[in-house]
């Protein structure tokens, strides 16, 4: 349910980011796309007892836009998924992400 979320919104981000400016596309294309490969990272090097990335690194990814990215790498390669204090902050990253979007919208197109 959560990959699919992921991928719903990883592709309305991109859309919508393109749409209002190519600059945007591409940043959000990029982090999503460093997003993912940190959390395989982060995975493959927990499955070989090596040094890990962060947590907070992986929530800051989250916070900047790569949260679509780094729910598909999570529930693909099952990386942090049973960690709940790992994911109640995850969520509230998305929720901030979120909230950061409408408020934007808002001002764009209500507060003239």
């Amino acid at each position: 349910m959560m990959k699919i979320f992921g991928l719903i919104s990883l592709a309305t981000m991109l859309v919508i980011g393109f749409m209002i400016s190519m600059n945007l596309g591409y940043y959000l294309l990029a982090v999503n796309l460093i997003s993912g490969f940190i959390t395989w990272r982060d995975k493959r090097a927990a499955s070989k007892q090596k040094w890990r990335i962060q947590e907070q690194t992986l929530h800051g990814f989250a916070l900047i836009g790569g949260w679509p990215a780094g729910i598909i790498a999570q529930e693909v390669f099952r990386h942090k998924t049973q960690k709940t204090p790992f994911k109640w902050i995850y969520r509230l990253m998305i929720l901030v992400n979120f909230s950061f979007a409408s408020l934007m919208a808002y001002i764009t197109f209500f507060a003239q």
